[in-house]
């Protein structure tokens, strides 16, 4: 098992460390394989090497389902070319659809299988006579398309989609949004068992986890027991989503003596710790707190 840090092609995580040997130095330092890379732009400081690539995490778009797909094909061809030469092993794709005002309200346009089935197209047109050498894993969120909570969309996913290295990173963080309930980490290891015993035929084709957590359905109920209305100027409006989003969704770490055996069960091939922090300093607390 390959145990990874998220990190992202930007000035806020490229500015943490001093060159390629700095970054090198930290992650190994503290026990882990590489990264997992997000590039959302070009590498010009050349801190990232390709030997440190485990995964790349493509630059999904959340609410896609009526972007041009030419744009969307071309957008994501670039990420897989990307991790084609970094030798990424894997990359993760996001499998759902939510616009801002869904994000807002909870009053969801679309059922799981529908973004399964839109989804699993776009993928198989992403894929289909393509000879990549990586894994592809699909990520759940909370939103409509994969989010655990059915085993009969689960499979349908892993049905519609041709390519022969699929499978799913489970991020645990995202699960544990789809109940509001839950009030500590104890709960939420036992909800995460509970979703594996609902479909443990599923439970090899798991070969990542995104372990992290956030307990916050607590902001949540309290969100949708009050309007909310979203600016009509678009800049406004995705400061709003993503004040909003980052309240639930804080990638923190999943600390619970519980963790381990969960993790074990599954058995995943890589394992990232995906957190969100504000300096390398909180990083480096965040991956010594978390780690297995």
């Amino acid at each position: 098992m390959k145990e990874t840090m998220n990190f992202s092609v930007s000035e806020d995580d490229l500015q943490r460390f001093s060159s390629a040997d700095d970054l090198r130095q930290f992650y190994t330092g503290l026990g882990l394989n590489g990264l997992e890379l997000m590039p959302l732009s070009k590498d010009t400081q050349d801190k990232v090497n390709p030997d440190m690539v485990v995964g790349v995490h493509l630059c999904c778009a959340s609410d896609w389902m009526n972007l041009d797909r030419k744009m969307l094909i071309d957008h994501y061809r670039d990420n897989l070319e990307t991790a084609r030469e970094m030798g990424a092993e894997y990359v993760v794709f996001h499998v759902t659809q939510v616009d801002p005002e869904e994000s807002f309200t909870y009053k969801l346009k679309h059922t799981d299988e529908e973004v399964i089935r839109a989804s699993a197209d776009l993928i198989n047109e992403l894929l289909d006579g393509q000879d990549y050498p990586f894994w592809f894993l699909m990520e759940n969120l909370w939103w409509p398309g994969l989010n655990f909570l059915n085993p009969d969309t689960t499979r349908l996913l892993l049905d519609l989609v041709h390519y022969e290295k699929k499978g799913f990173m489970l991020d645990t963080g995202h699960f544990l949004h789809t109940n509001h309930d839950l009030v500590n980490q104890t709960e939420a290891v036992a909800y995460l068992h509970r979703m594996l015993d609902a479909q443990e035929e599923m439970i090899p084709y798991i070969r990542g986890i995104h372990l992290q957590q956030s307990l916050t359905g607590a902001y949540v109920k309290q969100w949708l027991s009050e309007p909310h209305t979203l600016s009509d100027d678009p800049s406004t409006q995705i400061c709003e989503v993503f004040t909003h989003i980052f309240a639930i969704d804080k990638h923190q770490p999943f600390t619970d003596s519980g963790v381990r055996g969960l993790v074990e069960r599954i058995n995943p091939d890589y394992v990232t710790y995906e957190y969100i922090t504000e300096n390398r300093e909180q990083l480096e607390e965040y991956l010594k707190m978390g780690k297995l």
